[in-house]
């Protein structure tokens, strides 16, 4: 306790820093960071749109969420542990999550293991900034070069 011209102050603790979340989606690497601060809470593979069907880039926030969304543009397809990114555009859970572009430009985060999209799911508020950066480059497969046999 300070004494300052005959008052007593007391000196309150220090506040708890504000740990500041954000997301970053790398469509380069197909990987999905969710921080607190400079800490990475949740880091995930995630699969994002395919040819035909990009996942936009940009500076984003998250919007809606919703357990278990149904897709009005995709025959209700279902869509557990859906995080509204931009318009119809989503963070969602999915069974199928290759280590490549294939969805219809939502980003899927898996379901089995662990469930990261569950995980991301309870950790993201509305209006978390979500950042989607980078391009998918395809790996060219390798070409077998045939030689000339000797006779």
């Amino acid at each position: 306790m300070a004494v300052t011209a005959g008052f007593a102050q007391t000196e309150s603790p220090a506040e708890p820093p504000v740990s500041e979340k954000r997301v970053v989606v790398d469509k380069t690497q197909q990987m999905l960071f969710a921080y607190e601060g400079e800490r990475v809470v949740i880091q995930s593979r995630v699969s994002t749109g395919r040819a035909g069907w990009r996942t936009p880039s940009g500076n984003f926030s998250v919007g809606i969420k919703d357990r278990m969304h149904y897709s009005r543009l995709f025959d209700n397809a279902p869509m557990p542990w859906s995080v509204q990114v931009n318009g119809h555009y989503f963070i969602h859970g999915f069974s199928y999550v290759p280590d490549f572009p294939a969805s219809h430009g939502c980003v899927r985060l898996p379901t089995n293991g662990d469930n990261p999209a569950k995980r991301f799911f309870e950790w993201v508020e509305p209006g978390t900034p979500v950042t989607i950066t980078g391009d998918w480059i395809p790996i060219p497969k390798a070409r077998v070069i045939k030689r000339p046999t000797a006779k």
